[in-house]
């Protein structure tokens, strides 16, 4: 068992966003993703990936199959592998989003 504080790991990069690793274990890989005010990850897929993604703070939005969906916090979202996502900080605060990817064998 391994047990993780974040607030260590809230170290927001002011070029562009960043994830922090928490733990990686056979087909499991969790993390954080940071975004400061208009930081984003584009629209992006993975062919062999699951992911969940938990906000633990803030919001921003997240853009699946081209549609804009607004999340907060103690919102979770569920994106199976082969869908198209991408994420954005429209807010004026600091997002945290907890990322669960699982490797399809």
């Amino acid at each position: 068992m391994k047990k993780s504080n974040i607030e260590n790991m809230l170290d927001f990069a002011n070029n562009k966003s960043s994830r922090k690793a928490i733990l990686k274990e056979g087909l499991l890989d969790t993390g954080l993703l940071l975004y400061t005010p208009g930081q984003s990850t584009p629209d992006h897929k993975h062919a062999d990936i699951d992911e969940v993604f938990y906000v633990v703070s803030g919001e921003g939005t997240v853009r699946i199959n081209n549609e804009d969906f607004l999340l907060k916090e103690k919102d979770i979202l569920f994106s199976p592998n082969g869908e198209t996502h991408g994420f954005y900080n429209t807010s004026p605060s600091n997002w945290v989003v907890l990322q669960i990817k699982a490797k399809i064998n």
